[in-house]
């Protein structure tokens, strides 16, 4: 059924309008409706009681998009007032057809279908008004673990270091080229979150020697995190003595 609107246009509807018709016996004569299309989908079974959804058959528990009230036309007392009423509500008025008031059954039909059709119609506006969802490129070193590392405290973030060392340890130590490379990109991703006093770098570097060297070294400067986290001065210059003393044996 092609719609046809007076006022408005089927390729822009408001989702709102007034429908007329003309008496099939006196075109003087007019009868008016008024159709809805529901922004958000409803289920009338979802507020009905359990023991009467299922009498409500499959249409009407299915989701319902658009609503007429009346459901059948009823007078209208001039075109002139349907005019008013439509511009002032900005509504679309569309013309339905000749009606017989007799036929109550078959206004109801009228109604229906053009409540269908109108909602067939917005829904192929409604659609073509979406934004099509694009995803947006992935940023150099964004991912999930860089946000929780933005949402940690500082204790929180070491603690994730060391579990870090640990893996990625095991990693280069049982030559696991691929989980090296994950977890160290990991430890880069978090040295950004940590203060440059930290040296997590000089770690990164110290827990890729594969060697016992590699693996004290990589511990004395993971403990020196710790202390500056601590704000112990004595701690970290013991283990900065001792840093220096490994790195000058070289």
């Amino acid at each position: 059924m092609a719609l046809d609107f007076e006022i408005g246009d089927s390729q822009n509807p408001r989702g709102h309008a007034l429908v007329y018709f003309r008496d099939r016996t006196d075109s003087e004569k007019l009868y008016a409706t008024y159709v809805v299309v529901f922004p958000l989908p409803v289920n009338i079974a979802k507020y009905v009681p359990p023991f009467l959804a299922s009498s409500l058959g499959a249409a009407s528990a299915a989701e319902i998009s658009s609503f007429p009230m009346p459901p059948v036309p009823e007078d209208m007392e001039s075109y002139e007032r349907l005019l008013q009423l439509a511009e002032a509500r900005g509504d679309d008025l569309i013309y339905g057809g000749l009606h017989s008031p007799q036929d109550v059954a078959g206004g109801m039909q009228t109604v229906g279908e053009i409540a269908h059709e109108y909602s067939e119609v917005w829904s192929k506006f409604d659609d073509s008004q979406k934004a099509p969802v694009l995803e947006e490129p992935a940023e150099e070193g964004l991912g999930v673990n860089e946000v929780m590392y933005s949402l940690l405290g500082e204790k929180d973030r070491l603690n994730e270091l060391s579990k870090l060392v640990v893996k990625f340890r095991y990693a280069v130590e049982g030559r696991d080229r691929e989980m090296r490379e994950e977890v160290g990109n990991e430890l880069r991703t978090l040295a950004r979150f940590l203060p440059e006093r930290y040296h997590v770098g000089k770690l990164i570097d110290a827990a890729e020697d594969s060697s016992g060297r590699g693996t004290r070294l990589a511990q004395l400067y993971l403990e020196r995190c710790y202390g500056l986290s601590d704000d112990d001065a004595a701690k970290v210059q013991d283990l900065e003595r001792e840093i220096q003393t490994m790195e000058d044996s070289d």
